[in-house]
């Protein structure tokens, strides 16, 4: 397991609706069963609340799971349609996730994911989104 800096920009939203998101924060890279798995808290996604977010990554396939003020288990895989819950204080719904483009570029030290997937409630749109993460292995530790 690799200590390492994570620097994510997201983007969601539909047309003039649309919100970037860019911070960065330390976790943990780690590899099993050929999959990558990179781990953190934030509380950029949730004013201020914390929630640890587990992304693995294993053949341009990225299952990203939420837990805290959040939860969610969503699977982006290009070309597919998952389903996903998503719960938070306030309630909780299913959802549709729409793989557009999916790229890991990983190693045992950091690399890039890429993801551009749709959001749908019943095959409605609800957002696109576009996440970067750049992962960089930290030094002195």
């Amino acid at each position: 397991m690799k200590n390492v800096m994570i620097k994510i920009k997201g983007t969601q939203g539909q047309g003039a609706d649309t919100q970037v998101i860019e911070f960065s924060t330390e976790g943990t890279l780690k590899t099993e069963d050929e999959a990558f798995i990179l781990a953190y808290s934030d509380a950029a996604i949730a004013e201020g609340a914390k929630v640890d977010t587990v992304l693995t990554a294993k053949n341009n396939c990225v299952t990203l799971e939420r837990s805290g003020a959040l939860n969610s288990k969503m699977i982006i895989e290009k070309g597919v349609r998952s389903s996903c819950f998503y719960s938070v204080p306030e309630g909780s719904l299913t959802l549709g996730i729409y793989g557009k483009e999916v790229y890991a570029k990983l190693n045992g030290s950091g690399g890039k994911i890429k993801m551009v997937y749709t959001i749908d409630a019943d095959m409605r749109p609800i957002s696109e989104n576009a996440v970067e993460i750049d992962i960089t292995e930290r030094q002195g530790i």
